[in-house]
This record gives structure tokens, C-alpha cells and sequence, in this order.
């Protein structure tokens, strides 16, 4: 898997400490351990990870959400795993609230653990691209949160100039150009990403007649209408990501779905869960 793999595994099982880093480290993960709460804290404070798979009880019942709230607060687009080996609801539903990405239960299968790893890396780094061009800041800004907001990376360009900069880059699956671009410069922004890229273009007519700009669509500034055409648009093009993979977005954990999965695993009664290691 392209890009960079860098993971913190914690768990005070030494057993599964001697074991499984080598097991990832032959799958190309770079792996730092800790057995305790303080290490993973000081690893989180002098190191930058893109993984972090931990354990969910390591000195004291749930302990591991410590670890967890340090690195949202640290890096907010890390990877999250959490393992544990009493599962309870009570523990899952905490995880969801902290944003992890998933919830396994001990014993995992090795190379079902690693591929899940792997495809959970990928889908965090496969968020596609999306350049805006605005000369309306407020209007920019707004279209900035709300992509943002929905799992895009954004690129941003108020003028001219940078709009066809980032054209000439061709770093971007989709463009989305605003009223505020005069009829003339539209046009040149549309044919610079057209000899750069194949990513459809949205166009944000100012006035009727502006169709001919030569962008694939063109929509009414309406939030909900450009948000859903643009989720389709990325879908179709099996969102592309600056490595050249095509990765299918995995949901986020939902209650429905952890209650689903600790049923199948034969889930403790929640305080249980907190208290045994």
C-alpha cells in the first residue's frame, strides 16, 4: 500500500507485543510499541503516526481512550483502532463518540487484522480532491467547511492566478467554479484543467446564458443540490487519490453496526467489560 505507514501498537500483553509487530513490520508498517498509558503518551508527544491500533484496557478498565483522546488532539486524521477482548456496548459506544475508525474484538485473525489495517489506512488517505475557485471569500470559505465537513481535502483559490497554478498541477478529482469568476476567466481556468486533468468541472452560472463556459455542469449555488452532485461525481470516478488507488469509502462505526458485531462475538455485560482485563 502506497504512502506513509507509520503505527503505534499498545497493549500490555507481552505476548501479543513480541508477536504482532513483526508480523506488520513484514507488511511494510513502520511499528512503535508501548505498554503502558504514559509511553503511548510520550510516543503520541515526540512522534507523528498515521495508525494507531490499541488495546482498550491496558492498566485499568478503558484506559486506552486515554491514548485515543491524545492522538484525536494530536493528529485529528489518524487512523484509530481499538482492540479488546471483553467487548461490551457500553465501551463501543464511548469509541464511537471519540470518532474511531474501528472496534475489533480479540482474538483477530493475523492477516485479516493487517488487511483490515491496510484498507482502513487507505480508505482514510483516499479522500478526494476538491478545487474550489471563488473570487466571493465568504462564499469560498463556506464551500470550504461544508466539503470539508463531508470528507473532502479542499484547495481553496480566490484568484485568478492560483486557480490556474493549481489547474497546471492537476491535483484535484473535481472542480467547482463559482459565480464570482467573470465568464471570460472561467473559461481559461476550464480549458487549463481540461489540457491537465480529466476531472469533471461544476460551474455555478451567474446569469443565464453563462452555460457555454464549457464545464460539464452547471448548477444553481444551492449547498444541498452541489453537495449531492458532487458526492456522485466522486463516486463514479471510484475517488481517486494522489497515489493512484481507487478505494471504496468505508462507512463510520454507527451503533446499529457495533451492536451487530458484539452480538456476533457474544459481547459482556458492559460493566464486566470495564472491570476484567
Amino acid at each position: 500500500m502506497p504512502g506513509r505507514k507509520r503505527l503505534l501498537f499498545v497493549d500490555d500483553e507481552l505476548g501479543i507485543r513480541n508477536t504482532l509487530p513483526v508480523v506488520l513490520r513484514r507488511h511494510g508498517f513502520s511499528v512503535s510499541v508501548a505498554s503502558t498509558v504514559k509511553q503511548a503518551l510520550d510516543q503520541i508527544r515526540d512522534h507523528e503516526f498515521d495508525l494507531l491500533l490499541c488495546d482498550l484496557n491496558i492498566e485499568r478498565g478503558a484506559d486506552g481512550y486515554d491514548v485515543v483522546r491524545a492522538m484525536r488532539e494530536a493528529k485529528p486524521d489518524c487512523v484509530v483502532v481499538v482492540l479488546t477482548g471483553y467487548p461490551a456496548l457500553e465501551t463501543a459506544i464511548e469509541g464511537i463518540h471519540l470518532a474511531i475508525d474501528d472496534y475489533i474484538v480479540k482474538p483477530a485473525k493475523t492477516d485479516e487484522l493487517v488487511a483490515h489495517l491496510a484498507e482502513r489506512l487507505a480508505a482514510r488517505e483516499a479522500k478526494p480532491r476538491i478545487l474550489t475557485a471563488s473570487y466571493y471569500g465568504p462564499l469560498l470559505q463556506t464551500w470550504t467547511l461544508l466539503l470539508q465537513a463531508k470528507g473532502y481535502e479542499v484547495t481553496p483559490a480566490r484568484e485568478f492566478a492560483k486557480a490556474m497554478e493549481q489547474c497546471k498541477k492537476a491535483s484535484f478529482d473535481l472542480l467547482l467554479l463559482g459565480s464570482s469568476v467573470p465568464l471570460s476567466e472561467k473559461r481559461k481556468i476550464i480549458e487549463a484543467a481540461r489540457r491537465n486533468s480529466s476531472a469533471p468541472i461544476i460551474s455555478v452560472p451567474f446569469k443565464a446564458g453563462e452555460e457555454e463556459d464549457g464545464a460539464d455542469f452547471h448548477l444553481e449555488p444551492d449547498p444541498e443540490s452541489l453537495l449531492r452532485t458532487i458526492d456522485e461525481l466522486t463516486r463514479r470516478r471510484g475517488q481517486p487519490t494522489r497515489f493512484g488507488l481507487s478505494v471504496k469509502r468505508r462507512k463510520p462505526l454507527s451503533t446499529k453496526k457495533v451492536k451487530k458485531r458484539l452480538t456476533a462475538k457474544g459481547a459482556e455485560n458492559p460493566k464486566k467489560g470495564r472491570e476484567e482485563k
